[in-house]
């Protein structure tokens, strides 16, 4: 059983708190009214627009955000923290009843429900206190919000924001010796049924297609789908500088959409996408893995040509061997996550100087925008040791003679200071300046990044 479909049948056993069946009045023959039992229509509560917000979140949290992150951190815990729930002027009488009648060991047992087989496993709630309308932010310091627009066409609109943090799971091992499945398992449950693809791969187990030889053919029907070279991955793609789990295929309302988790690269019909960006694919696209897609190179940069099927392939098309994972080769021009080495091609715009729990690590500025947090699609990655930094702290979004435009994603959480200042939304980092990020989180050392001109680093 899947463990979507076990959500669905939680689901269903505590519907009843939510709807009721009204009894029909049927019209006799002489004008009397009566009561008919064959007339019983099931109408929603009051409180159905809420039920149907906290589901569709938690859902897409479980279908998209968990799934996504375990792509990459597969032994990671998210610690739930808060469930928070608000609700425009139509419907805050609805809520203010809804709290006041459930009380709030019923709205937690409501929502372990919804969780089903994931708890205990990849979300915890041995911090989670509960679904109310608001926290304060002192409980909200430690916790990043995750949150998303699907739920502002609800009626009338309730905004829903799951409030947690991710931290570092048992070993893989570790789950597979505790319970003797394989710890990819909840991620395996989750997948579900899209509409067919063919991949045409040519990598390093391709015949030479300079010699007649024909790209292999493997046929996907469910998502999401791995690509990369880990024994995890559902599609191998066999090539020098691709990485173990490279980047994953989606399908969303019909449509397959690329997510890049890459240290060399993803390119979509000659674009590279952004490091921890999706892209919508498009009938016949062409990936590269390392480069720009090409014909040739193949055992170094592969290709991957995505057809939209039709129709079954032939019995017998089907995924290859995944070969045995291995360290990734960093491509020729570019820069592993974690390298202070600048790509060939590139010139430093900015350099950081950094104080964080892995020691003075050094990092140059290549790109705008450029991203900082605990998230691993950040362009600098905070350690977990320094646990008050949000996923995305802040965003470079330009350099000038000055310093640098700076986004503070943090603002109202775990904070960012220059001295004993709070730093608003948006600010300018000024040359020389040295801030510091999660100073008001005291369960770890804050990180401390001063901003320096290229010309004044050794």
């Amino acid at each position: 059983m899947s463990m979507l479909t076990s959500i669905g049948g939680l689901w269903n056993r505590i519907s009843a708190a939510f709807d009721r069946s009204d009894i029909g009045i049927a019209t006799t023959a002489h004008g009397d009214t009566r009561h008919d039992e064959d007339l019983v229509r099931p109408t929603a509560t009051r409180y159905a627009a809420i039920r149907e917000a906290v589901e569709r979140r938690v859902n897409a949290f479980l279908r998209q955000e968990l799934l996504s992150h375990l792509e990459i951190g597969f032994n990671e815990l998210f610690l739930l923290h808060y469930i928070e729930i608000a609700a425009d002027s139509q419907g805050t009488a609805v809520l203010d009843q809804f709290l006041h009648e459930f009380s709030p060991e019923s709205r937690v047992h409501w929502v372990k429900k919804l969780l089903g087989p994931t708890v205990g496993r990849h979300v915890s709630l041995e911090q989670f206190a509960g679904l109310d309308r608001e926290f304060t932010a002192a409980d909200l310091a430690e916790t990043d919000p995750f949150e998303e627009e699907l739920n502002q066409a609800a009626a009338p609109p309730y905004r829903v924001v799951l409030h947690g943090r991710w931290e570092s799971g048992p070993a893989p091992q570790q789950l597979a010796s505790s319970s003797g499945v394989d710890p990819l398992a909840p991620l395996q449950a989750a997948r579900m049924p899209g509409p067919g693809l063919r991949l045409s791969i040519q990598d390093a187990k391709s015949p030479d297609p300079r010699k007649g030889g024909e790209a292999r053919a493997v046929q996907i029907e469910h998502f999401p789908a791995v690509l990369g070279s880990s024994v995890h991955a559902d599609v191998e793609v066999a090539g020098y500088y691709v990485s173990a789990r490279h980047c994953t295929l989606h399908c969303e309302e019909e449509r397959i959409w690329l997510v890049d988790h890459s240290t060399n690269g993803t390119w979509v019909d000659g674009e590279r996408v952004r490091a921890g960006g999706r892209v919508a694919l498009a009938n016949g696209a062409i990936l590269g893995f390392g480069r720009e897609g090409g014909r040739r190179e193949h055992d170094r940069y592969p290709t991957v040509d995505v057809q939209l099927m039709r129709k079954s392939l032939a019995t017998g098309v089907i995924s290859t061997p995944v070969a045995p994972p291995r360290a990734t080769p960093v491509a020729p021009g570019f820069t592993a996550p974690g390298s202070t080495r600048a790509p060939e091609e590139k010139t430093s715009l900015a350099v950081l100087s950094i104080v964080d729990a892995t020691g003075n690590p050094r990092r140059d500025v290549l790109k705008l925008p450029y991203t900082i947090g605990r998230g691993s699609a950040q362009d600098y990655v905070v350690p977990e040791g320094n646990h008050g930094v949000s996923r995305e702290h802040l965003v470079i979004e330009e350099i000038n003679r000055s310093g640098a435009v700076t986004i503070n994603r943090a603002v109202g959480r775990n904070g960012t200071f220059a001295g004993n200042r709070a730093l608003p939304e948006r600010f300018l980092w000024r040359f020389g300046e040295e801030i510091a990020l999660g100073e008001r989180w005291t369960g770890a050392p804050v990180v401390r990044i001063r901003l320096r001109q290229v010309e004044q680093t050794p």
